[in-house]
C-alpha cells in the first residue's frame, strides 16, 4: 500500500492552499503562513519516507517535486515571506 505517498500530496495540497489563503488575503497573516509551510514540510518528509520504502507509483515523487515548485513560486513572487516563516522558526526554536 502506498500511504506514505498519499499522505504526501495530502499534506502538500492543505500546505499550498494555506499560502494560497494567505496570498488571498489584503494583508500577511503569519500564522497561516507558518503553518502552510509546516504541511509543506510534513509533506516533503512523507514524501522522502515514501521514497526510502521504495513505495510504488510515481505520486511520491510527483509531492516531491511540488514541494520545490512550490517554494520557487513563493519566493518569486512573495520574497519576504520566507523572512517571515525563517522569523517564526527562529522564534520557536
Amino acid at each position: 500500500m502506498k500511504t506514505f505517498s498519499v499522505w504526501s500530496i495530502v499534506f502538500i495540497t492543505l500546505g499550498l492552499l494555506a499560502l494560497l489563503f494567505n496570498w488571498i488575503l489584503p494583508e500577511i497573516n503569519e500564522p497561516i503562513v507558518f503553518v502552510g509551510f509546516l504541511l509543506l514540510l510534513l509533506g516533503i518528509v512523507f514524501s522522502f519516507i515514501a521514497l526510502s520504502k521504495k513505495e510504488k507509483g510515481v505520486l511520491k515523487i510527483i509531492s516531491g517535486v511540488s514541494f520545490f515548485v512550490i517554494l520557487f513560486f513563493v519566493v518569486w513572487f512573495e520574497p519576504f515571506l520566507i523572512v517571515y516563516i525563517m522569523t517564526w522558526v527562529k522564534n520557536i526554536f
